[in-house]
């Protein structure tokens, strides 16, 4: 039976916004502007004191880099072993959404404007007009989403700031993107619909036309803020305090896993080692659920 197996040793001050894993090592960003990070039985390994406000997203690169955007305008980055906190960028804008596609980080801010940068230094800035609440990117393709439409943006190559559409479809923030192919490239995409109770299951292949393979309506109560997958299967959590497990991703149908009650919002989610799912709450409190 799916069951809460772990909760942290200690909380932020507030809510829990953002959390991401790299090998064993667990890191949360609250709305205390701090860091955190964990092992991944969610003992408290080091708190770090980031940004002067709340941390909207994280992201790791291959690498371990470590990068943190706020509401104060700035993303920064700390390297292992974690120890100091430099600044990569500050602005007026606010950067909702990271990405890091291998070593390449990809932020998304509130005025739609995409940028990406290798080695900390910024290449290009895509303006794709809609704020970009959640992002993802891989082998030249951008995937973004607000409240409406999720899009799908080709970058082309050698032109600074030019993109293509190749498609738009209806969702909502969140997206991610599931199950990887030898070529690198993703075979599906799920996010969240319109209702934000439920989500779908794209296909990431333009030759289908990224036609919609499974709708999953009213899967949950609330409004879902989160979803990961570990490329077998796939978790969302929301409003409704609820974290929900789904298989059977390359069935056409997906097969409910059960759900683990947490108590308090579902902020956001992600995958560990071991079928492990860590869970980002508003009360400030980490936790961890299996479900198989």
């Amino acid at each position: 039976m799916p069951a809460i197996d772990k909760v942290s040793s200690e909380k932020h001050e507030g809510d829990v916004l953002s959390i991401a894993t790299y090998g064993d090592q667990i890191f949360t960003g609250g709305a205390d502007g701090k860091i955190k990070i964990w092992d991944k039985d969610l003992n408290l390994v080091k708190s770090i004191n980031a940004h002067d406000s709340y941390i909207y997203a994280l992201a790791v690169n291959s690498k371990g880099k470590l990068y943190s955007s706020a509401c104060d305008g700035c993303v920064k980055f700390m390297q292992p072993p974690y120890d100091k906190v430099e600044e990569l960028l500050r602005c007026d804008d606010v950067i909702q959404s990271m990405y890091c596609e291998g070593d390449v980080l990809y932020t998304g801010d509130d005025k739609g404007v995409v940028s990406n940068w290798e080695n900390d230094k910024m290449i290009f800035k895509y303006n794709l007009v809609e704020e970009v609440k959640s992002l993802a990117a891989e082998k030249g393709w951008i995937y973004t989403v607000r409240d409406l439409d999720m899009v799908i943006s080709e970058i082309v190559q050698g032109k600074s700031g030019k993109y293509c559409t190749k498609a738009v479809l209806p969702g909502k923030s969140p997206l991610c993107l599931v199950a990887p192919t030898d070529d690198g490239r993703h075979k599906y995409i799920a996010v969240v619909d319109r209702s934000g109770k439920g989500f779908q299951v794209v296909s990431n292949l333009m030759e289908e036309k990224f036609k919609v393979l499974i709708e999953q309506k009213d899967s949950h109560e609330l409004i879902i803020n989160a979803i990961c997958t570990d490329d077998t299967h796939l978790y969302t959590g929301g409003y409704d305090n609820k974290v929900k497990g789904w298989s059977g991703l390359t069935q056409g149908k997906l097969n409910a896993l059960g759900e683990v009650e947490t108590g308090s919002c579902v902020n956001a989610l992600c995958c560990g080692s071991n079928k492990a799912v860590y869970i980002a709450c508003s009360d400030g409190v980490v936790r961890r659920a299996t479900f198989v």
